[in-house]
């Protein structure tokens, strides 16, 4: 136990001090549930009391995959019938996903880049305040990142039994991700550019084995559990998603920059048929579109907003101060990452992988609806990016050549 705490000293060390720092700021601040969070939560709530009335509401008939991450909180509900254990569970996925940050960059860079890109993020205020918000991304995002760590440590070249276990717990892993947050086609598609990409390196059947077995074993795990979900009657249309086109209206409103409209959703989130012709017809307004992704890629990369988590507070003077400070950390990442950029043509596994997600990310995004609050998922990723970056930075200072 000794060995093993002296050889994983920080690790521990950065996971307690994580967990610690968000316990000490979800018990102070009583961030309210609004929005989508308090129907999910509502809707946990009655599945506790053997109540379903949400079962006919509009919002879960069109939306199913929202059924998810409802789900998982009612079985975290059924342990513990409080609002603030779901924000400690809150803080136990995020304090790991500090450390699988940590994990992944240290893998190609040194301890020490490594070590202040997972501490950047520690104290980053915006993944740290949403502690307190009942969200559907820090569960799916940590599965997410657990399921990348042991995706780049497999020997594509030389695919044993062990790999293969791998892979199936990677697909079931993203599975499980896409049921609480269906955002798992970025990652999906990523790592099929990332195959196409390493193409030379990596042998074809190979790729097509890797990728399909991942496939395989998601698809079973998010389809038999929509299956399930319909079948027992807590969700009429399992997990899916009745109208696809929605969130295409919302992404490519002009006037609103891509972000939600009150009036879109008057009109067009409950009628696919309407959402697919105006889809098309903003879509070929393709003039606009430039200036549109530009205004897009600002609010998604470098917009400070912390009003899910505090703009509740009273206090504009602390508001404005915080989110102050927390723009500091986004131009940090952001220029950190820019720095990194020349470890692209290495082929460095674990850059390219979390650089195309990056890239998907955002050009996904730059379609569909868009808030300064789906940066959490891209976040992460440009985290482990900047440690590249911090590494970039201690070669100059050292004058070693890469």
């Amino acid at each position: 136990m000794k060995e093993f705490i002296k050889k994983h000293r920080f690790l521990i060390i950065l996971f307690l001090t994580s967990f610690i720092l968000r316990l000490i700021y979800i018990l102070i601040v009583k961030t309210p549930i609004i929005s989508d969070f308090r129907t999910m939560y509502d809707a946990s709530k009655e599945l506790l009391n053997h109540t379903n009335k949400y079962y006919n509401s509009q919002y879960f008939t069109m939306w199913g995959y929202q059924m998810g991450h409802t789900y998982y909180q009612y079985l975290l509900l059924k342990i513990v019938n409080s609002v603030v254990f779901l924000k400690i569970v809150n803080c136990l996925c995020t304090s790991l996903i500090v450390v699988f940050i940590y994990l992944i960059a240290r893998k190609k860079v040194s301890e020490k880049s490594a070590r202040i890109a997972s501490i950047i993020y520690m104290l980053f205020p915006f993944p740290l305040f949403l502690n307190s918000v009942l969200t559907n991304q820090h569960l799916p995002l940590l599965l997410i990142l657990i399921g990348i760590y042991l995706f780049l440590n497999i020997d594509f070249k030389n695919i044993n039994i062990k790999s293969i276990f791998k892979m199936i717990v990677i697909g079931i892993l993203f599975g499980f991700s896409n049921i609480m947050r269906s955002e798992l086609v970025v990652i999906l598609f990523s790592i099929l550019l990332f195959f196409i990409i390493l193409i030379k390196k990596i042998k074809f059947k190979n790729s097509i084995f890797c990728f399909a077995l991942i496939i395989i074993s998601y698809l079973l795990v998010t389809t038999s559990t929509s299956f399930i979900f319909k079948k027992t009657n807590l969700s009429k249309n399992g997990l899916s998603n009745m109208n696809t086109y929605w969130k295409f209206v919302c992404g490519l409103n002009y006037k609103t920059n891509g972000m939600y409209s009150d009036e879109d959703a008057r009109i067009y989130s409950a009628d696919k048929k309407l959402a697919k012709e105006e889809t098309i017809n903003r879509i070929k307004n393709y003039k606009k579109l430039p200036l549109l992704f530009a205004k897009k890629s600002k609010i998604l990369l470098l917009n400070s907003d912390l009003s899910w988590s505090i703009g509740h507070i009273n206090n504009q003077r602390t508001y404005n101060i915080l989110n102050a400070i927390n723009k500091i950390f986004i131009v940090t990442l952001v220029i950190l990452s820019i720095i990194s950029v020349k470890y692209i043509f290495k082929m460095d596994y674990t850059y390219l992988l979390c650089a195309i997600i990056l890239l998907v990310y955002i050009g996904v995004y730059m379609l569909i609806e868009v808030m300064p609050r789906y940066a959490y998922s891209l976040q992460p990723f440009m985290t482990i990016l900047s440690a590249y970056g911090i590494e970039q930075i201690f070669s100059i200072l050292n004058h070693k050549k890469l």
